[in-house]
This record gives C-alpha cells, structure tokens and sequence, in this order.
C-alpha cells in the first residue's frame, strides 16, 4: 500500500479547483453574512456589497491558506500509512483557521459597529460548530477524492507494468527463437556433433535451460540477479560457441546480491545490444563486464568498437528496462558513454 505514496509537485491550482471557488465561495460569503447580521444584511444595496466584499476576502484568503497546508501535509507525509497523522494535522490547521477567520469577522464588525451590529454570542457558536462540521466533511471527501484518483494511477501503472513484462518476453523470445538465430543455434550444434560430441551434448544442455528460463519468465515481473546470472552464464556459452575467442565476459557479482531482483530478461537485453552493435573480433575480443557495486547497483559495460554499418535497432530492450524501473517507482538505470566503454548501470531491489 506503500505504492501510493504521491510524486512531490508543484503548487498548482486546477482550472475545476478554481470553478469549484468560483462557485461556492460567494454564496458561502452570503450565507456566513446572513448569519451575522440577520436580515439586516438586505437592507441596503451598499451594505450588502460592502460586506460581501470583505467576507469574501476573509473566506478567500482561509482557502488559499488551506490549500497551501493541504500541499505542504501531502509533500510531508505522502504515504496511505500517514494517512491518519495527515488528516488529523490538517484537521487542527484547517480548524484554527476557520476559527480564526469567524472570530475576525464576527469580533470585528462588532469592533467597527458596522451597520449597527452587535455580536449575537449564539450565532458566534453555531458558526464555529457548522464550520468545524464543513471542515470535517470537506477534508474526507478531499482525502476520498485524492485517494480514489491515486487508486487509479496506481491501477493503471500496474497494467502498464504488466504490459512492459509482456513485451519484454515478446522481444526476449523473438531474440532467441527467430530463424537467424535458431539457425545459427543449430548449425554450431550440427559441426560439434561431429567435432566434438561432448562439447555438443554441452551445448544443448545450455540451450535447453535458456529456453525453459524464457518460457517461465516474468510471471511475477522481477526475478532474483542469482536466476538471471544463471540465465545469462547459459545464454553466453551458446555466443561464445558461436563467436569462439572474438568474445568474452566476465562477471563479478558479490554473494550478498544474489538474492536481491531484477525485470527477468535485463542482462540478456544488454548483452545482446553489446553483440548486436559492436564488431566481434578474434585479434580484437569484445569484452563484456558484469559486476556488482557496494551500493547495490549491477553495471553491464561492454569495450566499443561499434559496427562501420549502423544496425538497425528499434531500442525496446533498453527502453523496456528503464520503463520498468520508473512504473515501478525505484531509482531510475543510467548509461554511461565516454567513447572508448558502454556501460549500463541497473540498480539492483532489495527483496
């Protein structure tokens, strides 16, 4: 429930916030001067104007004062499990101010004696009582409101996250099954075959598990980095196969982070980007690194030394990684690039 903790944003009006003032603080000044005054309100055009002018200011000024505590308790205390501690600071905050403002109408026009006035002890009460009431009220439709709105963020980003899952096993399985691949696959498998039967029946074992993990990925959207490095050690061995000493990876990932989460599919998204766009030479070997930071974080970084030919590349791997992280609310992955190394470093989530 954590989840809806809100973004901090700017103080801002909406343009329905400004028509719902529009409308219901003029009659609100009405009525609070009909119960000051009584009739007596209606006896003049010019009185009646002139203290509406001055209600109005008083009541306008509470509500942008409201508003301004309304955002400062959202941005202090964003989450569902501070619910209660917001609703009840706002409540004594809104409270005050509402009592404030009667007081100085009521004490004030008596102070002036405006139109003769003399303040009714009995109105003053039940002013203070029915504004407490509308406070209450306007607060729990306010927090309802805020809560059922963010209800449905939170809903979609869901589904938007499901969507991300999705189309991240769609790319990753259209990488591995498409024909160029599967061909190149088994045209390594038939030469070992007859080279060397033992590396083959090695190789298909690899190939096996690499299918079985894409075929039960991202069930639940996160996998542990001890699953995926797993995953990736097998992939590697059918590249490394294929582009014998052209290729090589290295990894060092500290035991402590095996158990911590990672969107299914990540490493072999970056992996395949590092092959896909990079020459691949026996003299020259593309070197790919995976390690671990004390801080938590994986970073994937490859040597460059990009294809003369630009490769066509649609970036939905990538671009499903970091869509991921944001829906997600986790810190957001960052790419580094000074020319010479390509690195792509993914924060890890703790379990």
């Amino acid at each position: 429930m954590e989840a809806f903790a809100g973004d901090i944003k700017p103080l801002t009006y909406s343009r329905k916030e400004r028509v719902i003032a529009f409308i219901i603080l003029p009659p609100f000044a009405v009525l609070l001067n009909f119960a000051i005054f009584g009739n007596q309100y209606f006896s003049s055009p010019g009185s009646f104007l002139i203290s509406t002018g001055i209600t109005l200011s008083v009541i306008a000024l509470v509500y942008v004062c409201c508003g301004m505590v309304a955002f400062s308790l959202r941005n202090r205390f964003p989450k569902y499990s501070q619910t209660f501690k917001r609703i009840s600071i706002g409540l004594i905050i809104y409270i005050t101010l509402m009592v404030t403002a009667l007081s100085i109408l009521f004490w004030g026009y008596d102070y002036i004696g405006f139109m003769g006035y003399q303040i009714n002890l009995n109105r003053y009460a039940w002013a203070l009582i029915v504004g407490a009431f509308c406070n209450i009220m306007a607060t729990s439709l306010n927090e309802g409101a805020a809560f059922f709105e963010r209800w449905r963020e939170v809903v979609d980003e869901a589904e938007q996250l499901k969507k991300e899952n999705l189309q991240s096993q769609l790319e990753g399985l259209k990488g591995q099954v498409n024909p160029h691949f599967l061909f190149n696959s088994l045209n390594s498998l038939s030469s070992l075959i007859s080279d060397d039967p033992e590396k083959a029946e090695k190789f298909l074992d690899e190939m096996s598990k690499v299918y079985r993990y894409l075929l039960r990925t991202n069930e639940d959207g996160l996998t542990t980095l001890q699953a995926e490095m797993d995953f990736i050690n097998s992939y590697f061995h059918l590249l490394k196969t294929r582009y014998g000493d052209g290729l090589d990876m290295q990894t060092t990932i500290e035991e402590r982070f095996l158990t911590y989460l990672v969107p299914p599919l990540t490493l072999q998204m970056l992996v395949e980007n590092a092959v896909k766009h990079n020459m691949i030479l026996k003299d020259k070997p593309l070197q790919i690194m995976i390690l671990t930071t004390n801080s938590g974080k994986l970073i994937v970084s490859n040597n460059l030394q990009r294809k003369d030919r630009m490769v066509s590349s649609n970036k939905v791997g990538l671009s499903n990684i970091v869509k991921k992280y944001r829906l997600m609310k986790q810190e957001e992955i960052s790419v580094r690039d000074d020319g010479k190394e390509f690195a792509v470093i993914v924060p890890l989530i703790h379990p």
